[in-house]
This record gives C-alpha cells, sequence and structure tokens, in this order.
C-alpha cells in the first residue's frame, strides 16, 4: 500500500467524532478517492451501522462510481431506518390536532402514512380530519367576527386576518371588527419581527457550528496524524 495512502487510512480509524469522519471522508470524494471513501464508509458501518450520513455518503459514491445496485441496496437500508423514525409525524399530527391545526395535522398524517400505508387507525384520523377540513370550508364561506376568533384561537392568523377584511368589506360601518383587525395585524407584525430574529439567530448559530466543526477537524486530523506518526517511529 501506498504509504500515503495508508496515513489516509490510519487517520479515518482514529477519528472518533461522527461528524469531523464525516466531513473527512467527504473531503476525500472531493478529492476523487473514491476507492478510499468505499472501504472507510464500510469500516465505519461495521462500528456503527445506524449511521445513516455515512451509508447516505456511501450509496452516493456507489452511485458515481457506476455501482447502482450497490447503491440501491444502501439506499434500502437508509429507507427502512427512516421508516421507523417515520412515526414522529404521526405524533407531530397528535399536536397539531389538540392545537387545532387541522392542515397540519393532515400534511403530518400524508407523511407518516407515505412510509406505514398499512396503519389504518392513521388512515381513519386522516379522513376524519379531511371531512372536518371540508366543513369548515363550507361555514367559512359566511364570514362573521366568530368565525375569524374561532380561526385566531386556533392559531390561524392569516385566515383570521381575512375573515375580519372580508366581514368589513361587507359592514364598512362595523368599527368594533375593524379595531380587532387592527390588533390582529399588529400581533401578525411583532410575530413576524420575532420570526425573522429568529432566524437570523439560527444562521448565526448554523455558522458558529460550521467552523467549530471544520476547527475539530483540523484538532482530529492533528491528532490522528500525530498518532500515526508515533506509531511509524
Amino acid at each position: 500500500m501506498d504509504p500515503l495512502n495508508k496515513k489516509d487510512d490510519e487517520i479515518v480509524d482514529k477519528i472518533a467524532t461522527p461528524q469531523a469522519r464525516l466531513l473527512l471522508l467527504e473531503i476525500l470524494k472531493s478529492e476523487g478517492k473514491s476507492e478510499k471513501v468505499i472501504k472507510a464508509c464500510h469500516r465505519v458501518l461495521e462500528s456503527f451501522p445506524d449511521d445513516i450520513n455515512i451509508r447516505k455518503l456511501l450509496a452516493e459514491t456507489y452511485f458515481e462510481q457506476g455501482f447502482i445496485g450497490l447503491a440501491e441496496l444502501e439506499l434500502g437500508k437508509i429507507t427502512k431506518q427512516i421508516d421507523k423514525l417515520s412515526s414522529i409525524f404521526k405524533l407531530k399530527a397528535d399536536i397539531f390536532k389538540k392545537e387545532g391545526r387541522i392542515k397540519e395535522a393532515i400534511d403530518s398524517l400524508k407523511i407518516y402514512l407515505d412510509h406505514c400505508s398499512n396503519d389504518k387507525e392513521a388512515a381513519e384520523i386522516l379522513s376524519e380530519l379531511n371531512a372536518n377540513a371540508i366543513d369548515k370550508e363550507k361555514i367559512s364561506a359566511i364570514p362573521t367576527p366568530t368565525l375569524a376568533e374561532i380561526y385566531y384561537k386556533q392559531g390561524e392568523m392569516e385566515e383570521a386576518i381575512k375573515i375580519y377584511e372580508q366581514v368589513i368589506k361587507n359592514s364598512p360601518d362595523d368599527g368594533k371588527s375593524k379595531t380587532r383587525l387592527d390588533e390582529l395585524r399588529a400581533v401578525k407584525d411583532e410575530k413576524e419581527c420575532k420570526r425573522v430574529e429568529k432566524e437570523r439567530a439560527k444562521e448565526k448559530k448554523r455558522k458558529l457550528i460550521g467552523i467549530l466543526e471544520k476547527w475539530l477537524v483540523n484538532i482530529e486530523l492533528k491528532k490522528a496524524a500525530g498518532l500515526s506518526m508515533q506509531t511509524q517511529l
């Protein structure tokens, strides 16, 4: 084996952090060292068979090298892992249902049933939610302040505002509804500002994590390289 190739293998084996290991293999893949990436992925999966990110990288590398059957095999294993985790969408649907967020509950159940189509209970719940949604659409054909407040309490701010706008359009002298509409618009604007601030904070956090991961990779590489040199001595 080429000394440089052997050194790469030793470095990969000595890296203990999953994120750092994945980043290193992605670097090797970008350098065209596909054979090395495939071998390293197999070694990692022997110890960590549930590492979806490594298995995904292995499938991508197989595909790029023209090993379609092997890529499909690895993707099949990932799909089984994802199917096992799909119950989180059913749980999300239960949460959304309790909060009155019917559309989001329906969307979550659809995703869940894409993975677990044999769940008759979930299918029945989805049918009930769809029926309720249709009934709500029929009711919403008559805009009233009461209906608007129902939507507001269920967390559907946009719909509540639209209904109040229709109420005022039908009854321009309804001062109470105008006041309430202004209040809801103010609440919406405040929530939007908070959402933007939250997104900015998330973006800063993502950038910081990226910097820390690169820093961690460098530390791991230096540490592994040092251990490799000691072993050779």
